[in-house]
């Protein structure tokens, strides 16, 4: 027997709202955490998408960095392994944001590997621990 999950402050269905905080990670994330008072997976993946899209940004700007300064030491090798990379990282996030949002529209309070510390801090701020 399937429960209802709780209702959320802005009317929308939980499951629905729970994939949407994902969709323009860390932009979504922060709306529905303004948003979202009263249900704590919906706020758990808004919290958690704040993160990945912050971590995201950062990373992209980091293998910025590094990618041009290895470009502009070993040109073509540099620019090789640079490519790699990228398709690397984007594949990685890729395939990582379709699961945030699958967890989130499946209303699991699915902890992301590494990044589920800083959502915690996020999480807990602004709310009491579900029961």
């Amino acid at each position: 027997m399937n429960t209802p999950a709780p209702a959320t402050t802005s009317g929308m269905d939980p499951k629905l709202a729970g994939l949407l905080a994902y969709i323009i990670p860390p932009i979504t994330g922060i709306i529905f955490y303004l948003i979202e008072k009263s249900n704590h997976v919906v706020r758990w993946h808004a919290a958690q998408s704040i993160v990945f899209g912050i971590a995201w940004i950062v990373l992209w700007v980091v293998f910025s960095i590094l990618s041009t300064v290895l470009s502009t030491v070993i040109p073509i090798l540099g620019a090789i392994a640079s490519i790699l990379i990228w398709l690397v990282i984007a594949l990685g996030g890729f395939i990582l944001w379709i699961v945030c949002l699958i967890k989130g529209y499946s209303g699991e309070m699915w902890r992301m590997p590494i990044l589920a510390p800083y959502a915690e801090k996020i999480y807990s701020s602004g709310t009491a621990p579900p029961a």
